[in-house]
């Protein structure tokens, strides 16, 4: 039975959940229960997936015997972005833990703050072959790079707006972190003049959130940092394209048993 590892940032709960849910090569998905999967777990319930097992640890991750793929995902708090080398701690012992138990693994992850600049040095542990989202030659700056169409399409909206805070549908639902002792804790005060010289909020507009959910979730950020929202449509053609070669090698590989 092949195995695929997730191993993810919370922010990308939604999209990594609609791909797994839409997925009918997949025989069963285990999410490791912590604080960050809550919201992965509440997203694939609510897309009707009946073949979700929550488990407490990895140590009690067992494969089911169908004859499709299972998926083992572990999830990370978005705070460990706020500190390079924790993030990079936090990926090498993750996915030490997962490499036991799985064929390949999928990261949903970008470039992110240069945590990711040299993947093959950082994961260089593993035994089993690694699947990063990619722009072009290199992996994609993070997740806005990532449903925005890559460093190109990043750039010109900067152009655009120096003063812009770019939101995908997971940072809608999770931008109030910011201000958690986790993240940075930072105060409001101390966030209004951080935030003094942003205008805008760049809403990336994907199938997982309708764009007036978005708007709704970023009310209160527009009104704490006086901002004017506009929306650009997101695609999912980069994270899909990666999960896709995944599930190609560990469906190809003789080594791996189908049952």
């Amino acid at each position: 039975m092949p195995v695929i590892g997730v191993l993810t940032c919370e922010i990308l709960e939604l999209e990594i959940a609609y791909l797994l849910a839409n997925d009918k090569s997949i025989s069963t998905i285990f999410v490791i229960t912590n604080e960050a999967s809550k919201g992965i777990i509440s997203a694939l319930e609510n897309r009707g997936v009946n073949t979700l097992n929550s488990i407490k640890s990895i140590d009690a991750f067992c494969p089911s015997q169908g004859g499709k793929i299972d998926i083992l995902v572990q999830v990370l708090e978005i705070g460990l972005h706020c500190n390079k080398s924790k993030l990079q701690q936090a990926l090498v012992t993750e996915s030490l833990n997962l490499g036991a138990y799985v064929d390949a693994l999928f990261l949903g992850y970008g470039l992110c703050g240069n945590a990711l600049d040299d993947p093959d040095e950082l994961l260089s542990h593993l035994d089993i072959p690694y699947f990063l989202p990619q722009d072009g030659d290199h992996p994609v700056d993070d997740c806005v790079g990532l449903f925005i169409g890559g460093r190109d399409n990043y750039y010109a909206e900067q152009l655009k707006e120096a003063g812009t805070f770019f939101m995908t549908a997971g940072w809608t639902n999770h931008w109030r972190d910011i201000f958690s002792k986790e993240f940075g804790n930072v105060s409001i005060d101390m966030a209004k003049r951080i935030f003094k010289h942003y205008k805008r909020t760049l809403l990336i507009s994907n199938p997982m959130m309708e764009e007036s959910q978005m708007k709704e979730n970023i009310r209160e950020f527009n009104t704490l940092f006086n901002c004017y929202s506009d929306f650009k449509k997101g695609n999912m053609d980069m994270l899909s394209k990666t999960w896709q070669a995944a599930k190609t090698y560990v469906l190809t590989q003789p080594n791996i048993s189908i049952q």
